[in-house]
């Protein structure tokens, strides 16, 4: 088995951090996220006591997931997918189960980012990058699911402004992008793989032992590669038989026309000849 990369030490290592709470705490912890009550901070506490009671957050058996719960008017405010807490088969409408591949901490962030706008005393701001490609990736997942994006969209347009500019990502961003699976991750991931793939295929690696080294140790960053360029030679030959025949069908179409040509003349000169005579 290859080597565990940075950011998977780095996911693996935040998941053994996170403690087994309770339902309890973690209700605690979250419920009262998206409550804003204005006045006093006495009316304030009341409402987030009010919403801890209607409001839970619970962790599942399997992997301490969370069944995430959101004031729902604020849901509605911030999310594109409000169809998230309608009320659907008798299923309680506050009640939101993340996804498998989200890291919770993340989705807790971006709460405490609304909590921190609709709170009086706080200036509105943007949602900040994390100065991390792993975090960045998994905040604009977050946001994705969630129906948030637009919260998001400009940390997720660096990364992805970067790379179509020809940056050439370093072997740890690779690996904190191979480690985040989301269906948003995807896109830059084949991004990567087809610059890389076609730098490959140019010769143009700047460092191709280290390069080779690194494909063995990041085996599904390496099948990947290999399948882009494996698609990349197809495409090409695709493309070189089209113009091949692009080409005969241009040379044929030439020497119909000069015998045409050719004919119309001889033609005249046939006309011209009988006249003559």
């Amino acid at each position: 088995m290859a080597p565990m990369s940075s950011a998977q030490k780095l996911a693996a290592g935040e998941a053994k951090k996170k403690p087994s709470s309770s339902s309890t705490a973690a209700s605690t912890i979250l419920s009262s996220a998206f409550v804003t009550a204005p006045g006093p901070k006495a009316s304030q506490q009341a409402a987030e006591i009010k919403t801890v009671k209607a409001r839970k957050i619970y962790p599942l058996s399997f992997g301490d997931r969370k069944l995430l719960a959101k004031a729902l008017a604020l849901f509605r405010a911030t999310s594109i997918k409000k169809e998230m807490v309608a009320d659907n088969l008798g299923v309680e409408a506050s009640i939101i189960k993340l996804p498998a591949n989200l890291e919770v901490q993340v989705v807790k962030d971006i709460i405490q980012h609304f909590k921190d706008l609709t709170t009086w005393n706080k200036f509105a701001k943007d949602l900040r990058s994390y100065r991390s490609t792993y975090r960045d990736i998994q905040l604009c997942s977050a946001a994705d699911f969630l129906g948030m994006t637009a919260y998001t969209q400009h940390i997720f347009n660096w990364y992805w402004a970067r790379l179509s500019s020809g940056y050439i990502p370093d072997y740890a961003d690779i690996d904190a992008i191979s480690a985040a699976r989301t269906p948003l991750r995807d896109d830059i991931f084949r991004k990567i793989v087809n610059a890389i793939a076609k730098l490959d295929r140019e010769g143009k690696i700047p460092d191709p032992e280290d390069y080779e080294a690194y494909l063995k140790a990041n085996e599904r960053f390496g099948v990947a590669v290999d399948e882009a360029k494996k698609k990349m030679q197809k495409h090409e030959a695709y493309a070189d038989k089209k113009n091949r025949l692009a080409a005969q069908a241009e040379l044929q179409e030439e020497a119909a026309k000069m015998m045409h040509h050719q004919r119309q003349k001889q033609s005249k000169e046939k006309a011209a000849n009988q006249q003559a005579n």
